[in-house]
Order: structure tokens, then sequence, then C-alpha cells
């Protein structure tokens, strides 16, 4: 960062920002929800009149009152402050939340660090809560078919496109903002394949079964994006599956991330290596595609009938 005689703490904020987006590949909901983050961190601050000059941070505002510290002085001292204040407003809010918003700041503070705006790696006194495991919401196989045999009755062109939505979830796996911002210069018919570009920047390549294939031979390229002139609308996305499940006369409510999960777990238990699911899906760690391993009790009953040496078929040997 070059070196100037005056910088508003927002301009620094804003630059940090800036920089992430620039150098990593992110999902812009991720960059809208860190933007927000920040700016509710630093907001108590009055991030306007808190300037870096002459290698000193200086208030240059009485009206920041909120906070007590003099007129010069360092920083650390108010975003430790600022620290605490954060994690008893955000203590109400659900632990995936905290986390985001703590990832957030650690982010920052090592980035004030390495410009050497702040001496001390205040990301340490951050602690991230456990997210509790849970089962993700996921259909059964005879929802997952009611689902799409009900958007196959109409054939205009809005229930082609909800047909076509969850089929790339639930037939490809595909994360919402993926599918929606698929290209079809990313999507091969010769060879069934879609080459996806997922978190982080990391690309994948995934084979189609016939019937998401056939969906997409059949839609007519309106635009650079498969959805049209510019990618889908996640928040459209999210009301056309919920929509598609309601029209479908699911019980629970349906959403983008149901039908990937219905996915990696209809795979798991077609017998799909948990390797292979990770790849699919596009995780970086094993630990994140393990969460599937999850069985109904018809399930583990089967298993345990045809595997256990005590199991009845066994016996009948």
């Amino acid at each position: 960062m070059s070196p100037k005689k005056e910088q508003k703490l927002s301009e620094l904020a804003s630059n940090y920002l800036n920089l992430r987006s620039e150098t990593r590949t992110v999902q812009p909901l991720t960059s809208k929800s860190y933007a927000n983050d920040l700016n509710q961190f630093l907001q108590p601050l009055e991030a306007e009149a808190i300037i870096f000059q002459k290698g000193r941070w200086i208030a240059k505002s009485a009206s920041t009152a909120k906070i007590s510290y003099g007129n010069s002085t360092e920083l650390v001292p108010l975003l430790l402050e600022l620290v605490r204040k954060a994690q008893v407003k955000w203590c109400n809010l659900s632990p995936a939340s905290r986390n985001r918003k703590i990832a957030c700041l650690k982010s920052f503070f090592k980035w004030l660090l390495a410009e050497g705006l702040i001496d001390q790696d205040l990301s340490a006194q951050l602690i991230s809560p456990k997210v509790p495991g849970r089962v993700p919401h996921f259909l059964s196989l005879d929802e997952a078919l009611a689902l799409l045999k009900t958007l196959s009755k109409h054939n205009d062109r809005h229930s082609r496109r909800d047909r076509l939505l969850v089929l790339l979830l639930y037939g490809a796996g595909l994360r919402v903002s993926e599918a929606a911002n698929l290209k079809w210069s990313n999507v091969d018919l010769s060879d069934r394949s879609l080459v996806i570009l997922g978190k982080g920047g990391k690309e994948r390549k995934i084979a189609m079964v016939p019937v998401l294939a056939n969906a997409l031979s059949q839609t007519p390229k309106q635009g650079e994006y498969v959805f049209g002139e510019k990618p889908l609308n996640t928040r459209a996305a999210y009301e056309i599956i919920r929509q598609s499940g309601v029209k479908a006369g699911l019980l629970k409510p349906l959403h983008p991330h149901a039908l990937r999960h219905s996915f990696a777990t209809h795979m798991l238990s077609g017998g799909t290596d948990l390797r292979v699911l990770q790849e699919l899906l596009g995780h970086a760690s094993l630990a994140a595609t393990e969460r599937y391993l999850h069985l109904t009790i018809d399930g583990l009953a089967r298993t345990m009938e045809s595997s256990h040496p005590f199991g009845e078929k066994k016996l009948a040997e």
C-alpha cells in the first residue's frame, strides 16, 4: 500500500474489501456479506473521523465519545473495545452467522497488521463458536421424482426454466450461485459435461445425466448465460424452488440447498465413493462431504440384514 499523508479508516476498510475481491475469487454474496459485516463493526467508530496520519491513529472529531479515548491514540484499544461490543451484539445470532462475521474481522485485522497499520495480531482475540452438526434437509427419492413429474406437466417458458433449475441443483448437485451463473460456454452437450467455477476459483468438470443434458439441449440460447442475457437472480432462484415445492405438495418448504443435499444423499445411497462425491460437490475438504453420511433406519436395517453374520439372509444360507 503506497503511503499517504492522511488515510481515513473508512477508506482503508474499502481498500481491504476491494483488494480481497481482486485477489481472491469469491462469491458475490460472500463479498456483500463481508462488506456489511465490516461496516456494522466500524459504525460506532464513526470511521470518517478516524485517520491514519504520520504513523499514528488520530481522532479528528469529539463526536466519537461512545468509545472513550483521547485525541491521539493507537487504534488497537479501540478495535478491541469494538470486538467486545460486537460479540455481545452478535450473541443471539446463529453460530454460522457469528463465524462469518468473526472470519471477516480476523481477515481485516491480519490485513491491517500486514500493512503496518497496527502492531498486534488481533485475530487471536476472536474465538469462533462451534457450529453444531446437523443432518441436512433432503428429499426422499419419491419426493424428488414427484417434484420433477409436477414440473414436467407444463411446457411453457417459465415451467421449462423452473425444471432446468431443479435439474441443475438436484441432477448435478450445483450450488444455487453456480447454477444461476452458468454460461453456455461452460456447457458441452457433445460429451454431456459442465465446467463449473466454484468457491475459491476452483474449477470442476461434471458429467450430466441424460435428463439434464436433454433439458439444456432444448433450452434456447438467449444470451451469454443459460438463464438469459445475465445471471439468474439468486433471490428469484430461491423463490422458484420454493414455489416448485409447493406445487409438488411437499410437506417441508423447499430451498436450493435441499436439492443439493438430496443429490449428495442419493449419490451416496447409490454407492458413490466419498472422494468422488467430494469432487462432484466441489468441496475443498472431505470433512464438508462427510456430513452426508447419514442413512435412514430402513437403510441401516437393510445393510445389517445383508452384511451382518446374524442377519436373516446370512443365517438362511
